[in-house]
């Protein structure tokens, strides 16, 4: 199945705000001067804490509100006062938002209807596009025969059988039980890719948001903090909030005692490591934390690392392991996978640690 007749195109979002009357509160923005640039056939997903605006912003690409200020082009048209029906998107809700009454071929046949398509075109694409997204064989059932996930496959074909040239997700599998949620993620990405449509997914799930983006958007009070690939995002947060929130990790305290060619040497946990930096050069004596994820924490149970401490606990989930280490006044959390040198080691037991000076980012103490 192609999924449009037009070229892919992308979606430029400048400077979109939108705001409310709190009883309470007073004047509240929801979102707040939101940039971004999705392009064609890209998979972009914007991740974020409940309240933090990515639900106001799609609802405003998708046409479902109207931004008080900024605009939203999609390829060089500005759609910014076009009515939602007129954008050629397709929607999956988090509820799904099926028709009760309908069959699966009703659901998905209903877009085209409305479009005024003949009956035997509509039994055509309604055919090509349950295939697609494995429910051939299901058009006469109803929704309450239907499992959570059979539901979701519903609303995405409904979605994707209008040949839209934007994709828009909100939540889609929030209401699905963990194991289906890694399926129909992969499902998803899947026929994205396979399709070529620009997409753009509202998520709270930082592994989900992992899994299926090219790139990820991460918001908070409103506006994007920070945007790129997984990768960057995990390796090189801007801040304490996208550290915290993109997947688990150690904020240490530490202070600079030198900085030069891009290596800071910095005082933390009882010993002095060794870290890069990027932008302006640290001062000596600026006080700042260090991201160091549980992974990057090599434990060892003699003399072999650089910083000593003590393992409080130790977790076994099959794969791997986790410690949870103290070292001074600072705990710390350890991942070991299943088969490495510190699984052996003991509760209780006095260890050593090694950082690698690559898996250490640098923030000053005083970033939000």
């Amino acid at each position: 199945m192609n999924v449009s007749d037009h070229a892919t195109i992308g979606v430029h979002v400048d400077g979109v705000s939108k705001r409310y009357a709190h009883r309470v509160k007073g004047e509240v923005y929801a979102a707040r001067d939101v940039h971004l640039d999705v392009a064609p056939g890209e998979f972009v997903a914007l991740l974020g804490p409940s309240g933090c605006g990515k639900t106001t912003t799609l609802r405003m690409i998708a046409g479902f509100e109207r931004p008080d200020a900024g605009s939203i082009r999609f390829g060089g048209q500005d759609v910014t006062h076009v009515p939602a029906n007129r954008r050629n998107i397709g929607f999956v809700f988090q509820n799904y938002a099926l028709f009760p009454h309908l069959s699966v071929f009703e659901n998905v046949a209903y877009g085209l209807q409305v479009r005024g398509m003949d009956a035997r075109a509509i039994g055509r694409s309604v055919g090509e596009v349950l295939g697609l997204v494995g429910l051939a064989g299901y058009e006469h059932q109803f929704s309450g025969q239907l499992s959570g996930g059979e539901q979701q496959r519903v609303a995405l074909a409904r979605a994707i059988v209008i040949k839209p040239q934007v994709l828009l997700f909100d939540e889609p599998l929030s209401n699905l039980d963990a194991r289906l949620r890694v399926q129909m993620r992969t499902e998803i990405r899947e026929l994205q890719q396979r399709l070529g449509i620009t997409a753009i997914y509202v998520t709270h799930d930082q592994e989900e948001a992992m899994a299926v983006a090219d790139r990820i958007a991460v918001m908070s009070a409103g506006s994007v903090v920070q945007e790129g690939s997984a990768r960057d995002l995990y390796l090189r947060p801007v801040n304490e909030f996208v550290a915290t929130f993109v997947g688990r990790v150690n904020l240490v305290p530490a202070r600079v005692r030198e900085n030069q060619d891009g290596i800071a040497m910095v005082e933390a946990l009882g010993s002095v490591l060794r870290a890069r930096t990027s932008g302006a050069p640290l001062a000596a004596g600026t006080a700042v934390k260090l991201v160091v994820r549980p992974e990057a924490i090599d434990v060892h149970g003699a003399g072999a690392g650089t910083v000593a401490a003590q393992l409080v606990s130790q977790t076994y989930l099959g794969e791997k392991s986790e410690y949870v280490l103290r070292c001074g006044a600072q705990t710390l959390l350890a991942v070991r996978y299943s088969g490495g040198a510190g699984d052996a080691i003991d509760p209780g037991a006095n260890v050593w640690l090694r950082i690698a000076e690559n898996a250490v980012t640098i923030l000053p103490e005083q970033t939000p």
